[in-house]
């Protein structure tokens, strides 16, 4: 086992601990679902549909906006439109079919429910961890004609605030072949956005990655980029993001790292629906080379996901890797295709 994938592994079991602590809190708000069933608890947070809503009785559940006709909150909440207009304030009821009504500190405003993509908790006791969220998930695969092995292991987490956002991602391949040498694909990936108006946002950005196919022994990046959300709804969000960022590289059979000037265009998809709970994520990364723009290396990943019991998912994805001048005896292309098992938090 490498040392990546020892410490991905004891960052799972710190997550588990984190949430394993018991959270108290006040549970005021009212949401009146579409049966007439009034149910008292706590807002955490609305994202793609989904009303993530603390109870007494039911522990923290997850409601389709869709099946909401009213919600009242005392909370200081971020409440984020289709358009990218955000308000700052509560909610109130409200008798008018399927709107929700909007109190900020000058005024009241009535919204249509189904433009409302995004609410976040402005103010809250709970401590740091608390409010992580994310997924982490682990596969492995045996040949036994081959005796070929295949572990893999990844982890995605961030913290959503009102004007920020922090993201941690690790990702761990390994293939173990009896008649070659150990072969890992592996990055970790840390970020912090800043979200501005008229969905626009900043994103700050550091990265480490090993490659044994295309011959990368460890690249670590740091860097910054300008984006902006042009599709946002319940159900999908689409981004475009460029930016700059120092790469510094070390091949394996080399003695000595290069550090280089490099682009950095990013194009994402996600579509997210409820029922059944689903998601597919489209992702690809182009890192031109400043100085000679038609030298360039990219990163593509398609992935598929779906809980088949609470907070249980199964996910499948497929990932490509391109270098366009890659090390003597080393391949330009890579991919991946890797199943596994995983838990969302």
């Amino acid at each position: 086992m490498t040392c990546i994938q020892t410490f991905f592994i004891a960052g799972v079991l710190l997550i588990i601990a984190f949430f394993s602590a018991p959270v108290h809190a006040d549970k005021t708000d009212i949401v009146i679902l579409a049966n007439g069933d009034a149910v008292t608890g706590e807002i955490k947070g609305l994202e793609f549909g989904s009303l993530r809503y603390s109870t007494d009785s039911m522990g923290t559940v997850s409601i389709d906006w869709e099946d909401i006709t009213s919600v009242q909150s005392d909370q200081s909440l971020q409440i984020e439109l289709t358009d990218g207009r955000r308000y700052f304030g509560s909610f109130l009821t409200t008798e008018e079919a399927s709107a929700v009504r909007i109190k900020t500190a000058s005024r009241e405003v009535d919204i249509p429910a189904n433009r409302v993509v995004r609410v976040t908790p402005i103010e809250s006791n709970e401590k740091f961890w608390q409010n992580l969220e994310g997924s982490f998930s682990l596969g492995f695969q045996t040949q036994k004609s081959s005796e070929v092995t295949t572990s893999n292991i990844a982890a995605d987490v961030s913290h959503r605030a009102r004007k920020y956002l922090y993201g941690l991602k690790l990702t761990s391949t390994v293939t173990d072949q009896p008649t070659e040498e150990t072969k890992a694909r592996q990055s970790v990936e840390a970020n912090f956005q800043r979200f501005r108006s008229n969905r626009w946002f900043t994103d700050w950005f550091t990265r480490w990655e090993r490659n044994d196919e295309l011959g990368i022994n460890a690249r670590s990046a740091l860097g910054g980029a300008v984006g902006r959300y042009l599709v946002q709804t319940n159900k999908n969000q689409f981004s475009l993001t460029a930016g700059l960022q120092a790469a510094r590289t070390s091949f394996t059979g080399e003695d000595e790292s290069t550090t280089e000037a490099e682009g950095r265009i990013e194009v994402r998809f996600l579509r997210r629906n409820l029922v059944p709970e689903t998601s597919a994520t489209f992702t690809t990364l182009i890192y031109p080379l400043i100085e000679d723009l038609s030298k360039f290396r990219a990163e593509t990943d398609l992935s598929f996901k779906r809980e088949f019991f609470p907070d249980l998912f199964l996910s499948f994805s497929v990932g490509h890797s391109y270098l366009s001048e890659p090390p003597a005896d080393a391949s330009s292309s890579d991919y991946s295709i890797t199943t596994s098992l995983g838990y969302s938090f």
